[in-house]
């Protein structure tokens, strides 16, 4: 199945490039007041016999980097903001963050995964990057003019029952284990004639849900009645994503075969019309990211129209000169983004939360095949 979650850079791999260079920072909206308002600083901060403290002297000792990768986030918010406030539902997304917080046991939970996965990330900046994340998802599927009917082309909804089969080797050591209580898997043979069977009652006329919910060993989808949602290709393992993708809508496989087991597989009849605007929105995010990956200057490039569309000048010649070296010109911004990723994925492989955190969504089965 697909994974709901995933807690770090949500979207697009390229924002990383400004959503990863605020790390380390305690609170990003420290500069507001209680009330909610900016505060207004001015120039002097602080006078003395000594000598005056000054914003400038402020933002030198935080590091003309840190103070650019913060000036250039600012402007990407503030400009997709204007561009695509009104197509932004906050209120669904609130929705799924506050799901999100719920499924990792409520707001004290997260906030210590968060801290644990990537230091120095709280609930607030979290909730901040995912506004930030969907405005550029938007900004990208208008900048790669993907419509509606091409992202639906692109995906099936699906549903499918998994008979699991043993490994002879995992066989012999389950065999072997002292205390195993547990039914043992079935073999390969078995698991077989079981979704051949299964296979012949739906020819038969059965309900495939009924029969998911009572014989997939898939137990999260078993819990939806097989159903796994709108797939896209490069989510599923080989065997399975070639199966679907070449039955009709309606029609159901014969038992399809992976290392997870067999597989019997469901290519729902749904229309555009059926689809959930949300749906649509996830699958134009993840065809923007495909056609970034074939091809990360195709980013660079938009973030270059949008700040010319928006007559976008960096008054500070230092901070122009680090923007445009690390995030529009091509070959210093794709070696950024390729170490933040590189950071990212050491970061979660040592201390990111696992499935167990969370809700189990498929344990054991075909989520795992993404």
């Amino acid at each position: 199945m697909k994974k709901k979650f995933a807690p770090f850079i949500i979207g697009l791999g390229l924002v990383s490039l400004a959503a990863c260079s605020n790390e380390g920072e305690e609170n990003t909206d420290s500069a507001s007041t209680e009330e909610g308002g900016d505060v207004e600083f001015g120039s002097v901060l602080a006078t003395s016999d000594a000598g005056d403290i000054t914003a400038d002297d402020v933002l030198n000792q935080i590091g003309t980097n840190q103070v650019a990768n913060q000036t250039f986030q600012l402007v990407l918010d503030k400009v997709l903001t204007d561009k695509y406030s009104e197509e932004l539902n906050m209120d669904e997304l609130n929705e799924q963050i506050d799901a999100e917080i719920e499924q990792y046991g409520g707001e004290e939970n997260f906030s210590m995964m968060l801290q644990q996965s990537q230091p120095g990330m709280t609930v607030d900046t979290y909730k901040q990057q995912r506004v930030s994340n969907a405005l550029n998802d938007l900004y990208f599927a208008d900048y790669f003019e993907i419509t509606d009917e091409e992202a639906f082309d692109s995906v099936r909804k699906s549903s499918h029952i998994l008979v699991s089969f043993a490994e002879e080797d995992a066989e012999e050591s389950a065999a072997g284990a002292e205390g195993e209580e547990e039914e043992p898997a079935m073999t390969k043979e078995e698991a077989k004639a079981e979704a051949n069977d299964l296979k012949a009652q739906l020819d038969d006329g059965a309900d495939f849900g009924e029969l998911a919910a009572e014989h997939s060993d898939d137990t999260g989808s078993a819990q939806q009645n097989g159903e796994l949602g709108y797939v896209s290709e490069g989510q599923m393992v080989e065997e399975f994503e070639t199966a679907l993708f070449e039955l009709e809508p309606g029609q159901i496989s014969e038992p399809v075969e992976s290392q997870f087991g067999y597989h019997i597989i469901l290519n729902e009849d749904v229309t555009l019309e059926d689809t959930p605007a949300e749906e649509l929105s996830t699958i134009k995010t993840q065809i923007v990211n495909k056609n970034i990956q074939e091809d990360p200057s195709q980013a660079l490039q938009g973030y270059r129209d949008l700040l010319e569309e928006y007559n976008v000048a960096f008054e500070n010649e230092e901070i122009q000169t680090y923007i445009e070296e690390t995030f529009l010109n091509a070959d210093e911004a794709l070696e950024n983004a390729q170490q933040q990723e590189d950071a990212a994925a050491e970061e979660e492989s040592e201390g990111a939360p696992t499935e167990e955190n969370a809700e189990e969504e498929s344990a054991d089965t075909e989520e795992d095949a993404e």
